[in-house]
């Protein structure tokens, strides 16, 4: 019986430690960055943005790391990297990104698609609101916190 009552002890003080978990409400995945900045976009550079996209193209890097070309609006898109693996989203699909915003400095033969482009994403975390699906990367449980609470990550 003692230990049992350790044992639901220790669940319950692991479970308060680590099972802090924010709620989703409305003001959850805010953005700060899309059609109407991108004549702007120099300004996000090395900055955290959120931004929503749809899905042009998918290619996969040396690595297989995939890449998103998402399409902010007319003529605006931005290359994404995923930091995390993504098997539910297809070409077509509308999502939400959050991430750092690089300046592109060197062409590199194996991601060709990159060439001749300015900036990408690395994501950090993506939502996609229609098909219920929510990724972030592991180690970045701070900033999905703040994300669902419904502030950009670092800023």
């Amino acid at each position: 019986m003692k230990n049992n009552l350790i044992f639901v002890i220790l669940i319950l003080a692991i479970g308060t430690s680590y099972g802090q978990v924010t709620k989703v409400t409305n003001k959850s995945f805010p953005t700060n960055f899309d059609q109407s900045k991108f004549n702007k976009i120099k300004e996000f550079t090395n900055e955290m943005i959120a931004y929503d996209g749809k899905i042009l193209e998918i290619k996969n890097s040396r690595n297989n790391t995939p890449f998103y070309k998402l399409e902010l609006g007319e003529d605006s898109y931005l290359w994404t990297v995923l930091m995390f693996k993504n098997e539910d989203n297809l070409i077509g699909d509308k999502i939400r990104v959050v991430g750092y915003l690089n300046k592109i400095d060197q062409k590199d033969a194996n991601e060709e698609y990159l060439n001749g482009e300015k900036y990408m994403v690395m994501a950090l975390g993506l939502v996609d609101f229609e098909n219920e699906n929510f990724l972030f990367v592991s180690s970045g449980y701070k900033q999905k916190q703040q994300w669902i609470k419904g502030e950009i990550p670092g800023q």
